[in-house]
């Protein structure tokens, strides 16, 4: 079975209405679960109670913890690393929960984490785009989301993920179009060399434009077809060689 015929089984949105209802007990516990103000030692009796539930209900509390901060840091950290440990225990029956929280959630980095521990890297690495393809480069009003999965994307130096990530090099917020850039160069594949020089020179920010540049310069790509535009474009202190390639100039 592949990655995707796992999330073509019923998801848990699909089922809703056929799901049992939650009982007493662990809907009480779910509630002291997502009630950062209770006292550390009666919500972790709730977080292993609900750990220790099997059903849906529990699985999509569980990754709803993630979207809550408690303080002190320390016990937030520790109760999400033994929930993560958990999910991750549940292997591949957790994934279409999962995928749902990944969509909606406004922090993901550690519905990553969780992924990671389930399925193969190039499982992860597919289910990250597959994620990834559901956004548009139009706005929106919490782009973390689409900047938390391109930056996870970055762990991936290979041409299997440009496809997937270029369009977002026309995002229209610019911490988008950042990581964007940092990861197509983190790939280090030829195929964004033509999509880097074109957003080079359609880009505003001074920002994305010094990130392009300088990715430019450390893989040494040639500007073949943009030469003259290029050339236009350079700021002070750059030029171009007679391969075509960006050279910062020498000093005098």
């Amino acid at each position: 079975m592949g990655l995707f015929d796992i999330f073509r089984r019923k998801s848990p949105a699909a089922s809703a209405a056929d799901a049992p209802p939650v009982p007493r007990g662990l809907e009480k516990n779910i509630k002291k679960l997502l009630n950062k103000y209770l006292q550390p030692e009666e919500r972790w009796s709730a977080v292993q109670a609900v750990v220790a539930d099997q059903s849906d209900a529990a699985v999509d509390a569980l990754l709803q913890r993630f979207t809550i901060f408690i303080e002190p840091s320390a016990v937030d950290d520790e109760e999400k690393e033994y929930i993560a440990d958990a999910l991750g225990g549940r292997g591949e029956n957790i994934l279409p929960h999962l995928q749902k929280a990944l969509r909606k959630q406004e922090s993901i980095s550690w519905l990553v984490r969780i992924a990671g521990r389930i399925l193969p890297r190039d499982g992860l690495r597919d289910l990250l785009l597959e994620v990834l393809s559901g956004f548009d480069t139009e706005y929106e009003r919490n782009p973390e989301r689409k900047i938390q999965l391109i930056l996870a994307l970055a762990d991936f130096p290979e041409e299997a993920i440009a496809a997937g990530v270029v369009p977002f090099l026309e995002d229209v917020n610019e911490t988008v179009r950042f990581q964007t850039v940092t990861t197509l160069f983190a790939a280090g594949c030829d195929v964004v060399r033509e999509p880097m020089l074109a957003a080079f020179l359609k880009e505003e920010s001074v920002r994305v434009k010094t990130a392009i540049l300088d990715g430019l310069l450390q893989t040494g790509w040639p500007v073949t077809g943009h030469r003259g535009e290029i050339e236009k474009a350079l700021p002070k202190g750059y030029l171009l060689d007679r391969a075509g390639a960006i050279k910062k100039r020498p000093k005098a």
